[in-house]
């Protein structure tokens, strides 16, 4: 009697079955490790106050990330806020000064303008002067 003709292919057969009742072993015994570390989180939740208290700690960090970005934009406003009056602070000195430039010019032509005055009727009361020595001689 001649043998089998596809005993290799058999014994391939019975090595791809092996291999796959082992990836099926491994599977369970992650599936299992897996259903345990759920339960010990459920568990752990549980002990922590359940799902309830970590979603009101997830509502309460919302709100203060909300409540961060309203400080954080009322400190932007009040930073241009700041950045405005410094503005109109720098302008306003600037009008002054050119106020009290002007002044100081209008001064100085006054000034001037009296002391040309002055000068005039010195210069009036000298030739007078002058005049008068000399019809006096």
């Amino acid at each position: 009697m001649a043998g089998f003709r596809l005993t290799s292919l058999l014994r391939v057969r019975q090595i791809q079955e092996d291999q796959a009742a082992g990836r099926l072993a491994d599977a369970q015994r992650h599936a299992t490790a897996e259903q345990r570390r759920a339960a010990d989180e459920r568990a752990l939740l549980e002990e922590f106050g359940g799902a309830n208290v970590l979603a009101a700690a997830g509502i309460a960090r919302a709100a203060a990330a909300g409540q961060l970005a309203e400080i954080r934009s009322a400190q932007a406003v009040a930073a241009g806020e700041v950045q405005a009056a410094e503005q109109a602070l720098l302008l306003a000195v600037q009008a002054r000064r050119s106020a009290e430039l002007l002044r100081d010019r209008h001064e100085m032509k006054l000034r001037a303008l009296a002391g040309k005055a002055e000068q005039q009727v010195l210069d009036e009361l000298a030739s007078t002067a002058h005049h008068r020595a000399g019809d006096s001689r």
